[in-house]
């Protein structure tokens, strides 16, 4: 049996992070998507990152967590521009999150 795919599911989420993606190449940002599951590391890894950084480049996080905000406090504490997204039981940001974001962030120039 073969079945027909009429449109792609996620052709709205698509078109919003292609628009995304052109803003940040606009702006000349080097956008970088960290992903694990909980425990794994990640803010450690992006408060190093900061860390290495520092006096390197203008850096700013946007932070996504189902229901908490403390990691977006751990790396509010290094002193970079923070942006927290409560997904509200969702395991990831949409692009329509990301823009959102993106609008309430002001752009550090690298």
């Amino acid at each position: 049996m073969r079945i027909k795919i009429v449109e792609k599911i996620m052709a709205a989420n698509d078109a919003v992070a292609t628009e995304n993606r052109r803003f940040l190449d606009g702006q000349a940002v080097v956008a970088l998507n960290v992903m694990g599951s909980p425990g794994a590391g990640k803010t450690s890894l992006i408060e190093n990152t900061i860390r290495w950084l520092n006096n390197r480049r203008c850096v700013a996080v946007i932070e996504g967590d189902i229901a908490t905000n403390y990691d977006a406090e751990r790396i509010a504490r290094t002193g970079v521009p923070v942006i927290q997204i409560a997904t509200g039981g969702e395991c990831h940001l949409d692009a329509a999150m990301i823009k959102q974001a993106l609008a309430d962030l002001d752009l550090p120039r690298g």
